[in-house]
């Protein structure tokens, strides 16, 4: 597969074409990224205006004029020019606690450009029923599997993603210096799915060249095209590691889950950021390129609701057969 592809490659390269790229012209948009969330309560306001191929045109400097309405009532909007524990440098925020059903409408706008505007609303929260944590044998050893088990809407289309972070508390005594340190490393998880069919399938050419997953975030996607109503239990598997505990180190770990809601526009915009990914065939021309998905009118981005149901800390599993 790779020699034929790069035979093709030989045979383009051949092939020339020369423009001016002084002629590429398009008209520059407020680019607008916004995600409000059921978590926290700071949703956080990207804006920005996208650049034309040649940048002209571009004042880096102009400040957008931005509205956003909760259910109709205009909030304040909040800037912040240094990066916080919850927010980057030069971001925009607005405060307040969302819920389910509230409705998000919001407007963008840089001067000689046309207002961008959008609206999100937030979804219901995500239908979970119960979730547990197994050890069993997996094809490398012992594995931790996940079971989240949820009842879908048939009345309604939607949306679900899970994302499962690990966190390894560290607990070190130094002799030699008569020192402690302490520290925790967090990391999303790479699950595995060979028990998942709901989340494993592939069709098309990825099923044909085995071509590999991507998860942004470490957030895997799905609609509920394949429940239409039903009950439904996820297995997601984990490598195991046990945990360390001795007079001059410890380890141990945590798991936390997270599980999501998505509004359409944000399960399509996502979606999308995998499909981009996913896209190796496009990568050697023999595919078309695939684009992000936006839903701002008159710009670029996207404002999509979520809700988010995350769990405590969970203590990792002990293994009684070792």
């Amino acid at each position: 597969m790779k020699i034929y592809i790069a035979s093709l490659l030989i045979i383009l390269s051949s092939c020339t074409y020369e423009f001016n790229i002084d002629d590429v012209e398009a008209k520059r948009k407020p680019v607008i990224f916004c995600m409000p969330n059921t978590l926290g309560d700071t949703t956080l306001i990207q804006v920005s205006q996208s650049m034309n191929v040649n940048n002209k045109g571009t004042n880096s400097s102009a400040k957008p004029d931005i509205t956003f309405k909760l259910n109709g009532v205009e909030k304040e909007i909040k800037y912040t020019d240094k990066a916080t524990d919850l927010l980057p440098a030069n971001s925009y925020y607005v405060l307040g606690k969302l819920k389910e059903g509230d409705k998000i409408d919001m407007e963008a706008s840089y001067p000689d450009m046309p207002t961008a505007k959008s609206s999100t609303v937030i979804p219901q929260p995500f239908p979970l029923d119960k979730w547990d944590m197994i050890l069993k044998d997996g094809s490398y050893g012992r594995e931790i599997q996940f079971r989240i088990s949820f009842t879908d809407n048939a009345e309604t289309k939607d949306y679900y993603g899970v994302r499962i972070i690990n966190k390894e508390s560290h607990w070190v005594y130094y002799t030699e210096y008569d020192k402690i340190s302490e520290y925790d490393e967090i990391w999303g998880i790479w699950l595995n799915l060979d028990e998942e069919p709901l989340l494993s399938k592939k069709v098309g050419f990825d099923e044909i060249f085995d071509i590999t997953k991507h998860h942004y975030q470490d957030i895997y996607l799905w609609d509920d095209t394949m429940l239409n109503g039903k009950s439904y239990t996820l297995h997601l598997g984990t490598n195991y590691y046990k945990d360390y505990d001795n007079e001059n180190s410890k380890t141990f770990t945590y798991y936390k889950i997270y599980l999501y809601r998505f509004s359409e526009e944000m399960y399509k915009y996502l979606k999308s950021v995998n499909d981009i990914n996913d896209n190796e065939l496009g990568e050697y021309g023999l595919a078309p390129i695939r684009s992000h998905y936006t839903n701002i009118e008159n710009g670029i981005g996207l404002l999509g609701g979520c809700s988010i149901y995350e769990t405590d800390w969970i203590e990792n599993l002990k293994d009684e057969e070792n």
